[in-house]
């Protein structure tokens, strides 16, 4: 029996057990379901967006701006916290959405009509909430300069006041007062209620768009946890190895014109070959979904290295073990908790920074950056590259050296 009889033999041994392939490649559809019908049954009052506010100008301007924020309705769905210079760096870590900077004398400026800037810095790592605040600050600034051609000559005097540092007589106010109270009665007509409503009338019903907000929480979650299901596709390859020798199958192949080296290339093809089209039957699914995976050669590159990966560590961990309950409770574990460090359940940018450190030593972590990479910021086969070459490589690595071992025991006569 040859390397590729073992590879046949394997494969129709997945075919005459549908129930236990079927159940494989429903861990992650099931999963990923529940993750859509979570994430994306919310409608907006269940947003909450983090803002940094890097506030050096720290007048009663900027302060009224911050407390917008903090109005009783906006409490459920921001959250802003006042920071310093050490705000880009929180935000090179994705600890929020995005950063709005107001420079220093921002009020002086604007009192005095000269041009002003709000930076706003956001997180690439997050695809709507940054869009949010962008917006919400282009409209403020809107706000701002009507309200400073409108009222110029009451923003001025203003500064006059400012200027000063003194309090202003009691005249002086009351010109001022007596001033903006006149140009609001001009626009009273204007404002309360305003001449133009706007009515925003869509064109798709609300089945495609609950379709579609389906789609982009898939794109999320799909390719982490599509990485766990062809861990545990892995697994249940490799474990027949030592089903095999556990039944006395694998002694009764090598007493029979097999060598360990047929065996074990065997094996590894069929581990790599089952993995690969696994993945690629979740990739189909996916695409089914709504899932828009990116440039098709980059996709499957990727999941050619993620099958290489998966299939190589398993191997490598059933080569440790001593029997198969063993190794179904090691790579178990493994599985978990390289998934929850990698990114499959957690976005990777909530996760403390010391544990990103940690989760870049994952396979999960190198295939969902990829897939990240692809779907989210529309890249390329060249954008990937660098993580094609880990998952390839480790995947080797790890492939070679548990054949390698497999080989030994059985050299030895313990397999």
């Amino acid at each position: 029996m040859t390397a590729p009889a073992i590879v046949r033999r394997d494969l129709v041994r997945y075919l005459r057990n549908p129930v236990r392939t079927a159940m494989l490649f429903s861990l992650p559809l099931v999963m990923a379901a529940i993750f859509a019908l979570v994430f994306g049954g919310g409608g907006v009052d269940e947003i909450s967006i983090k803002i940094l506010l890097f506030d050096e100008d720290d007048s009663l301007l900027s302060r009224l701006i911050e407390g917008a924020g903090g109005s009783s309705q906006a409490d459920q769905r921001l959250e802003i916290v006042p920071v310093g210079e050490e705000g880009y760096e929180m935000m090179e870590d994705g600890e929020a959405s995005a950063l709005i900077h107001l420079p220093k004398d921002f009020t002086t400026d604007y009192l005095e009509g000269n041009p002003v800037t709000i930076e706003v810095v956001k997180n690439p790592a997050e695809r709507f909430l940054p869009k949010v605040v962008e917006e919400g600050v282009g409209i403020g600034g809107v706000v701002l300069s009507v309200g400073s051609r409108i009222f110029r000559p009451e923003l001025e005097q203003i500064a006059e006041f400012n200027r000063d540092g003194a309090f202003p007589k009691d005249l002086a106010v009351a010109g001022l007062s007596t001033g903006v109270n006149r140009k609001m009665r001009g626009l009273e007509r204007i404002l309360f209620p305003p001449l133009v409503e706007l009515e925003s009338v869509t064109l798709t019903d609300d089945a495609a768009v609950e379709a579609s907000d389906t789609a982009n929480i898939l794109s999320f979650f799909l390719p982490g946890l599509s990485i766990m299901g062809i861990l545990f596709l892995a697994q249940s390859a490799t474990r027949d190895i030592l089903r095999d020798r556990e039944a006395g199958l694998l002694r009764h192949l090598l007493t029979a014109p097999v060598s360990p080296t047929d065996y074990l290339v065997g094996k590894c093809l069929s581990v790599l070959l089952v993995t690969a089209l696994g993945f690629a039957m979740l990739v189909l699914v996916g695409v089914a979904a709504g899932v828009d995976w990116g440039a098709p050669t980059a996709v499957a590159a990727l999941v050619l290295a993620s099958a290489i990966a998966a299939s190589g560590l398993l191997l490598l961990i059933m080569s440790l073990v001593g029997s198969e309950r063993q190794g179904d409770a090691l790579t178990t574990i493994v599985i978990i908790v390289s998934s929850l460090l990698g990114g499959a359940f957690i976005p990777l940018q909530q996760m403390p920074s010391f544990l990103r450190t940690i989760s870049s030593t994952t396979i999960v972590y190198w295939a969902t950056t990829g897939f990240t990479e692809l779907i989210v910021h529309d890249g390329g086969l060249a954008d990937i590259v660098p993580n094609l070459l880990v998952l390839v490589v480790a995947g080797a690595a790890f492939m070679l050296l548990g054949a390698l071992l497999l080989k030994r025991k059985m050299a030895r006569g313990v397999v």
